[in-house]
């Protein structure tokens, strides 16, 4: 039995990832007229997804200015109720990087939810 080469482990690892994010692969059978539509169908529950998942991140970003804006975030402007997924990026290193325990926790959680 040969190692396991790093395509093979990206590709674990992707699987794995969706799992977590609560993703199951579909093998299906539609006209050919109608995959473009499937396409976009799945692109939007995708989308619907992300903006659940972006919902949950601008509340902890809201959490996180509440209780660390002076000691963690004192020179990140970010607006939490337009937040994005590279700013909470950026909130997630901040808290992970500055603050003690409770902080470096929340850092965390952010960082789940933008993985």
């Amino acid at each position: 039995m040969s190692a396991p080469n790093a395509s093979s482990e990206r590709v674990k690892k992707y699987r794995q990832r969706a799992k977590e994010a609560g993703l199951v692969r579909v093998d299906v059978l539609v006209p050919k007229d109608k995959v473009d539509a499937l396409k976009i169908y799945a692109a939007q529950l995708s989308d619907e997804s992300n903006a659940e998942r972006l919902k949950e991140v601008r509340q902890y970003i809201r959490k996180a200015y509440k209780k660390y804006r002076a000691s963690c975030l004192d020179n990140i402007d970010v607006d939490p109720d337009k937040a994005q997924f590279a700013d909470a990026a950026v909130i997630s290193a901040a808290l992970i990087h500055r603050g003690k325990a409770d902080a470096f926790k929340l850092g965390r959680q952010i960082r789940e939810l933008i993985s």
